[in-house]
């Protein structure tokens, strides 16, 4: 009995992880359907509809005072503006990317990241690199020189996804963040500024909310617009949910499957083109990833040393 419920509980954890990265991966189609409302509206946007339904969520969870506690500190406060930064960074440069025919370089980004985020360990956190994370991060490094070289251009858009992001996890995880009070607390911070400027777009006539706006379309895209609320945060709930109990080394593999949707779009729908330089750069980044999911998943299997002594 016990090991059904647990066989249930996988497979449910499992599908909410892979309901998040799918979202993240198609999550470029939205932003083109609506496009045509500037990338400035679209982030403010996704910033106000994201305070609602976390607002909501953290109401129904009872935690809505948790929200007040966590800024009391100073140094809390400090940490929540240095990541609300972050974050704002990396969601306009991805959404901006969408719009301008960068998704390529934006999948290279997310790509990097967790190579990226191996490497702030090191840097902060005091880890260690085995040999083939030592591998895969040269591998990573020679994949960036190649597309400088080939390109003739440094791939700005997927080095400044993938620090931005990097750091961010990385500030999280050392404070020790709630996933869901610290988005709230971050878009919290955003929502004055994100609402005075949709007040002055719509003062201007610019605006694409409400029955008579959007340029004649109405209710219909104002819906597709409160959407965004929900494309930013049921994600994080499902991979929440999902990575609770999974373990690390299947979110490690799945965490690939949204840049590789958004290459295929990249590709395939958006007609981008693949330029030789990046198709190799791809590979040896590819190849790192490779390396450094084999030693993921070694170490997940390695068993764990007893610990002996007092504490």
């Amino acid at each position: 009995m016990a090991a059904d419920a647990e066989s249930s509980r996988s497979r449910a954890s499992l599908g909410a992880a892979l309901g998040a990265f799918l979202i993240w991966g198609f999550a470029p189609l939205y932003i083109k359907a609506i496009e045509h409302i500037g990338p400035w509206q679209i982030v403010a946007h996704r910033i106000v509809w994201s305070v609602l339904l976390l607002g909501l969520l953290l109401l129904a969870l009872g935690r809505l005072r948790e929200i007040g506690d966590v800024l009391r500190s100073r140094r809390r406060f400090a940490t929540y503006l240095a990541t609300t930064t972050l974050v704002t960074v990396n969601w306009s440069v991805f959404i901006w990317a969408v719009l301008n025919g960068y998704l390529v370089q934006s999948a290279l980004g997310y790509y990097l990241s967790p190579l990226i985020s191996v490497l702030l360990g090191v840097a902060f956190l005091g880890e260690r690199l085995g040999r083939l994370q030592v591998a895969a991060s040269i591998l990573a490094a020679a994949g960036v020189l190649v597309s400088v070289i080939g390109a003739g251009e440094i791939p700005w858009i997927g080095l400044v996804l993938s620090s931005t992001w990097g750091f961010y996890g990385l500030i999280r995880k050392r404070e020790k963040i709630d996933p869901f009070v610290g988005l709230m607390v971050e878009t919290g911070f955003l929502l004055p500024a994100c609402l005075a400027y949709l007040l002055w777009l719509w003062s201007q006539g610019a605006g694409a909310f409400g029955p008579v706006l959007a340029g004649g379309e109405g209710w219909a895209m104002s819906l597709a617009i409160m959407a965004s609320g929900l494309i930013t945060g049921l994600p994080i709930v499902l991979y929440m949910v999902g990575a609770r109990h999974l373990p690390l080394s299947t979110v490690g593999l799945l965490q690939y499957l949204a840049p590789s949707i958004n290459l295929v779009l990249a590709t395939l729908v958006f007609e981008e083109p693949l330029r030789p330089a990046t198709l190799v750069t791809f590979a040896f980044i590819w190849a790192g990833l490779a390396l450094f999911t084999i030693d993921a998943t070694r170490r997940a299997r390695l068993p764990v040393a007893p610990r002996h002594g007092v504490g």
